[in-house]
Parts: C-alpha cells; sequence; structure tokens
C-alpha cells in the first residue's frame, strides 16, 4: 500500500504545484487557457495517436469492457441525478453535477497515471472510455439539463444532444485515436522525424497536463468564492459516488456480462476499474459556466474528489491485488 502511494505522489505533486503556481499569481491565471490548449491539441493528441497506432486499441474484450463501463457511468449519472434532486436543484444544475460525478479525469490525469502503473497496454481500454464520457453520457446529461418538466422532450433537449455530440466531433483525442487505429490497421508506419517529433510531444503530454490540471483546479477554486454552497455532507454524497461507487459498478456489470457470455478480460477491468475510480473532470467547471449552471458547486465536487484520489485510487489498486 505504501508502496503504491509513494507511485502515486509525483503525479499528484504536479497538480499540486500547478495548483500553487496559480494560486500564488506565479501563473496568470489568463496564461491557463495557453497550457490547457497545448495539452490538449498538442500533447495528450499524440500521446493517443502513438498509443492508438502501436494497437493498444486492438486488444480482445474492448467491447464488452466498455458496455460494463458505460453501464456503469449511466447508473452513477442516475444516482447523481437523484440525489440532485432530493436537494432542490434545478434541472440545469442537475444534468452538470450528474455529468461530473460520472466523468473521470481520463486525459490530464487518466493516461499518465495508469500507463505508469499499468503499462503501455492500459492505454487503449483508457483511452476507449473517452467514447463512452464524451459521446453518450455528456449528452444524456445536457439533455437532461435542458429538459423541462412540464413539456417533457422539449426542443431545448435535441438542441443540447447536437451541440454536444457537435462539440464531441471537434474533440482531438477522439480524432488522434481513430487516426491512430487506422494506421494501426493500415499496417503503415509513419517517416521517422515526424514519429520522432509526435514521441517528443507525447513525452510533454504527461507532466504539462498534470500541471495544468492543479492549475485550472486553482482558478475554479477562486471563481466559486463567495458563491453560496451546499452543506458538506451532500459533496461528500456525490465524491463517494466516483471515487467508491463507480469503480465498483463497473466490476458488478462486467460479473454481469461475463456470466451470460460477453468476454471481459481480467487485466481490462482492472484498467477500466481504475479509469472509474479517478477524480472528476476539470473540463465539467468549464462547460457548466458555459451552460450557467452552478459553477461553484461542480467545482466543489472536482475539488473534493482530486484531493482524496490519491488515496482512494491507492486503495482500489491494493485491493486489487497490485503491487
Amino acid at each position: 500500500m505504501i508502496d503504491l502511494l509513494l507511485l502515486f505522489v509525483p503525479f499528484f505533486a504536479l497538480v499540486l504545484m500547478g495548483w500553487g503556481a496559480a494560486r500564488g499569481g506565479l501563473l496568470p491565471l489568463e496564461g491557463i487557457g495557453a497550457m490547457n490548449t497545448f495539452v490538449l491539441f498538442f500533447g495528450l493528441p499524440a500521446m493517443v495517436f502513438r498509443l492508438s497506432a502501436s494497437g493498444a486499441l486492438q486488444q480482445p474484450g474492448v467491447l464488452g469492457l466498455l458496455l460494463a463501463y458505460g453501464l456503469a457511468g449511466g447508473l452513477m449519472m442516475v444516482l447523481a441525478l437523484v440525489w440532485a434532486m432530493d436537494a432542490d436543484l434545478s434541472r440545469r444544475d442537475g444534468g452538470l453535477v450528474a455529468l461530473v460525478t460520472a466523468f473521470p479525469n481520463t486525459g490530464f490525469l487518466g493516461l499518465p497515471l495508469l500507463t505508469s502503473l499499468l503499462g503501455a497496454k492500459a492505454a487503449g481500454p483508457v483511452a476507449a472510455t473517452l467514447i463512452i464520457d464524451v459521446l453518450i453520457l455528456s449528452s444524456l446529461c445536457l439533455a437532461w439539463a435542458h429538459s423541462k418538466p412540464e413539456h417533457g422532450q422539449h426542443d431545448d433537449v435535441w438542441q443540447a444532444v447536437g451541440a454536444s455530440l457537435k462539440g464531441a466531433s471537434r474533440n482531438p483525442l477522439l480524432w488522434s485515436m481513430a487516426a491512430g487505429l487506422a494506421v494501426s490497421v493500415a499496417g503503415w508506419r509513419l517517416p521517422h522525424p515526424a514519429d520522432e517529433t509526435l514521441r517528443l510531444q507525447s513525452l510533454s503530454a504527461s507532466p504539462a497536463a498534470l500541471f495544468t490540471l492543479g492549475a485550472m483546479l486553482a482558478r475554479a477554486q477562486m471563481a466559486q468564492a463567495g458563491h453560496a454552497e451546499l452543506p458538506s455532507g451532500r459533496i461528500a454524497l456525490w465524491a463517494g459516488l466516483k471515487l467508491a461507487a463507480h469503480p465498483a459498478a463497473v466490476w458488478l456489470f462486467a460479473q454481469g456480462l461475463a456470466w451470460v457470455g460477453v468476454q471481459v478480460p481480467t487485466e481490462g477491468l482492472i484498467t477500466l476499474m481504475l479509469a472509474a475510480a479517478l477524480p472528476s473532470a476539470s473540463n465539467v467547471s468549464m462547460l457548466a459556466e458555459r451552460e450557467q449552471a452552478n459553477t461553484a458547486l461542480v467545482a466543489r465536487i472536482i475539488l473534493w474528489t482530486t484531493a482524496a484520489a490519491l488515496l482512494t485510487i491507492s486503495l482500489w489498486a491494493h485491493t486489487l491485488g497490485l503491487r
């Protein structure tokens, strides 16, 4: 257990450095957007492309794994919505709370952390979870956020789904994943200068992504100052769903699928359980701001899950027998 904690400490130390740089004014808040652009459009896409091109996505049983992951994410979304209604949140706020509860920080934290722990073979299942989170769960949560109880399915619902899918179609991680898969299937090899350029970009992705994540968390924390807050007990419920119930649900659905004959590889299942145990995705706070939802509430859930994740991910890895 101590060895696992020590393995994860450098990743969270980089997040803490980014948080401290932004909180201390060393990194201007207006500069965070530029760092985010580098990570999202250059660093991480290069990493995902090279991993996809290596054949990491063509592992047996990936479809069964994604089905278990998607069902678990859907369950977390429903439970988060139920608690949001119990807290008398509006549909807009409830939809964004449900998304931040079900959407792990796969890009900025999951890919560097889990590939370091489990090796390159973990990249395929982890990257593939973006298909579920970006295309399906985001669309469903935004549809709920834009629905109106008195009219049921409203035009705004379809507009929200369309906007979500349009935004997903511009996600560079999905495009780089598809391009890498095409290269792998075709059996092509990139020229050495191009491959070396992508290798250097991918090497920069992990530290830059983690540092930027910390800065984004600091910015969200400063932006929520002065806003009315829900009791901490309710925040803890949503954080518990994300860090404890989500990976457990992935395991339960995987057992059910295996029982009916769907292939669910054990190594892939461990990878996706740890992916589900990641803290909430930081970009949901920006989406909440765009949707004019309760950004402060969403930011608190992200902060709580990120702060606790060092311990909870270590516990999950220890429970799953990783050393």
